[in-house]
């Protein structure tokens, strides 16, 4: 039976209607899937920061390269349900007695393996640690410290610290220094150039490590008189190290010129005017109002684990747009 061609028309329009129907079924199932998969990679991060602390600035990390992709990726890896095969994520964190405390990077660890798993046959434990730990053979997280009481980045070109970094086989290498660099005369040429060496051997020895530099948090500065023996001098003035807000600016200078990451601790916990002054106000000083109680570190360690949490969470959204 022949159709007219009223009926063609409207048996076309009806196909149509069809097709643009499932098509918009197919679509929507995949959109499904997309929010699925999105909502099993994002991680809940609470904020630490504490609400006491005044002038602070949001609380991210700085990579307008996404230069911590490659190490993003790995961690999204290890949460995705349909991966069998998943890796290790090793993380070398080195820097000055901050780091060598063996308290700031314990907290960051511990946030990170409760999410992505442990590595690692333990944790760091104490100042006597190493900081080095063994692997388990299990995939996760495994995170290694190096510190060194009074380094600056001229200390970790040694290549001792080089070939040590080296076997670590790390994926992501955070360097944590310039407290110490702020204490005297500070020459911003002279601590670029010193950040410029340790970079390159980095580079060299590690060329698939991504790198996340941190700024020092806000200290003191003690200035004592003048005599033979050191326990014979006396405290002249303690004051804010007016030094660390261009040791910061050197560090974040550094980090854009060579497109990596950059973490800045200083200007997200107050900056010049309120650093200080928020983890003095915390109590989070030890005596000396240069190096931090334990739960001072941990806070330092549970911030940089936020910041870092925010930019895997902003990776996962940018993988699925």
């Amino acid at each position: 039976m022949k159709l007219s061609v009223k009926s063609k028309i409207k048996f076309l329009i009806l196909l149509n209607v069809l097709l643009i129907a499932g098509t918009g079924f197919l679509f929507s199932n995949s959109d499904l899937d997309s929010d699925d998969e999105i909502k099993s990679l994002h991680i809940d991060a609470e904020t630490v920061l504490p609400a006491s602390f005044t002038g602070t600035q949001p609380n991210i990390i700085l990579d307008s390269t996404c230069s911590l992709s490659a190490f993003f990726d790995k961690l999204m890896m290890i949460r995705n349900i349909k991966n069998i095969e998943k890796p290790v994520v090793r993380i070398v964190h080195i820097g000055d007695s901050h780091v060598r405390s063996h308290e700031f990077t314990p907290a960051f660890n511990f946030r990170l393996t409760e999410i992505f798993g442990n590595a690692a046959t333990g944790f760091i434990e104490g100042y006597k640690s190493s900081g080095i730990v063994e692997e388990n053979g299990l995939p996760g997280i495994i995170c290694h410290c190096m510190g060194i009481n009074g380094a600056t980045s001229k200390n970790f070109t040694n290549d001792k610290y080089i070939d040590e970094i080296n076997k670590l086989n790390p994926d992501l290498i955070i360097i944590s220094l310039g407290t110490n660099e702020g204490l005297g005369r500070y020459d911003s040429s002279h601590h670029y150039e010193m950040q410029k060496n340790l970079f390159s051997l980095l580079q060299i020895s590690c060329p698939d490590a991504a790198i996340l530099y941190t700024t020092p948090p806000g200290t003191f500065k003690t200035t004592y008189s003048r005599a033979r023996r050191r326990r014979n001098r006396k405290v002249i003035s303690v004051a804010e190290n007016k030094n660390t807000k261009h040791v910061a600016s050197t560090i974040m200078q550094f980090a854009a010129d060579h497109n990596v990451a950059c973490w800045d601790l200083f200007n997200i916990t107050g900056g010049e005017q309120h650093s200080c002054q928020n983890w003095m106000n915390g109590k989070y000083y030890q005596k000396d109002k240069l190096h931090f109680i334990i739960d001072g570190y941990a806070l330092q360690g549970n911030l940089l684990y936020e910041a870092l949490i925010a930019g895997y969470n902003k990776h996962v959204m940018n993988c699925y747009e």
